[in-house]
């Protein structure tokens, strides 16, 4: 199939993608994560440690296909403040810390040993030689079919492949979405962070405390080598080390649970619509002849009818729910809190507590202090 059949392929067919997406994530607790609360053995630790705690959330893109943001808490990982104080304490520590980082988030092609600075702006990623088939349609190599040599030099050859498809950054309108009119569009704007900079060693920034990763390539988005090989898709992996950055990501990543997919100049417009049309159907002119309430129900109705019209669902995240895994990939269960009944029943006991308290006689409460 060419890319454009494959396209035409998934749209037509919106359970297939949400089962697939479902068993790729699947795959990805099971055998990556390989979170198992039931076990103790060390055969449990998953690519990253022993996982003790997996929260993803599941989200469409402008073009409808699904992916998904989760956070991993892994055994063993000390707070913020702890790992800060051991990693000052101990440089033998901090230094064993920052190899098992590089080990598994990767900021560079697996070819790149030295720094690669830019000199005539951004670098573009090499275009696919005429014919070359898409490398994310390749066949894998096999440990099983392969001496061990030629299978880590296949496996080193594929992750570049791929990386430069999928994880080599350009600038897109998405990294500029939320600037203002008349902001630049450049390299320090991108939301992305992808600026073209480079660092040749792991480190701590004296300033903020935070663990910077080596970048030894100015555009490669972090990866890991394993997950862009088995998932042959784009990623993008971070350790959360510090306080700060762990309530922004978990902030990042829950809100696409409330966060409302209709753009409020959108909606406004929208209601701007039903208030016209409903305005024609009722001239203002000939008031009398109609009910107010004849009037308030035809414009709640247009008001309903042109925001609903507006809100979109990809057929990917409505067959998730139907076939798929839904919205959310979690290890735990959550209790349903009902914060609009909550909060009215607060305010409910301290009206009560206000109108039940003992007013002071009109002596008293004038007396100076």
């Amino acid at each position: 199939m060419s890319s454009k059949e494959r396209n035409i392929f998934i749209a037509q067919n919106p359970a297939a993608a949400a089962l697939f997406f479902d068993e790729v994530i699947q795959g990805f607790i099971r055998i990556i994560l390989r979170y198992d609360p039931s076990s103790v053995s060390a055969e449990q630790n998953g690519l990253f440690g022993r996982c003790c705690g997996y929260y993803g959330m599941v989200e469409a893109q402008g073009r409808g296909t699904l992916h998904c943001h989760m956070l991993v808490w892994i055994e063993g990982n000390p707070s913020p403040q702890a790992l800060r104080d051991r990693m000052h304490d101990s440089p033998g520590f901090a230094d064993s810390m920052f190899r098992w980082l590089e080990s598994i988030i990767k900021c560079e092609l697996p070819s790149t040993t030295e720094l690669v600075v830019e000199t005539e702006g951004a670098m573009e990623a090499p275009p696919l030689p005429a014919g070359t088939l898409d490398p994310r349609l390749h066949r894998d190599p096999t440990m099983s079919s392969l001496a061990e040599d030629d299978f880590q030099t296949a496996f080193r050859e594929t992750v570049e492949e791929l990386v430069i498809l999928s994880n080599w950054h350009g600038h897109r309108e998405t990294c500029w979405k939320h600037l203002k009119n008349g902001e630049p569009r450049n390299d320090k704007s991108c939301r992305m962070r992808i600026d073209g900079s480079v660092n040749p060693l792991t480190r701590i920034d004296p300033e903020t405390e935070s663990i910077i990763m080596r970048r030894l390539h100015p555009r490669i988005n972090n990866f890991n080598d394993l997950i862009i090989f088995l998932l042959r898709c784009n990623m993008d992996i971070k350790y959360v080390g510090s306080g700060e950055a762990a309530k922004a990501l978990v902030y990042y990543i829950t809100d696409y649970i409330t966060k409302g997919t209709l753009a409020t100049h959108v909606g406004l417009a929208a209601v701007e619509y039903a208030i016209k049309m409903n305005n024609i159907k009722f001239d203002p002119e000939d008031s009398p002849r109609y009910e107010q309430a004849e009037v308030n129900r035809s414009l709640f109705t247009k008001t309903v009818m042109a925001l609903m019209s507006k809100q979109e669902m990809s057929h990917q995240q409505v067959m998730s729910y139907l076939v798929g895994g839904g919205d959310s990939y979690t290890s735990h269960s959550f209790k349903v809190v009902k914060w609009g009944d909550y909060d009215r029943h607060i305010a409910r006991q301290e009206r009560d507590l206000t109108e039940v308290a003992p007013a002071l006689p009109e002596s008293e409460s004038n007396v100076d202090p």
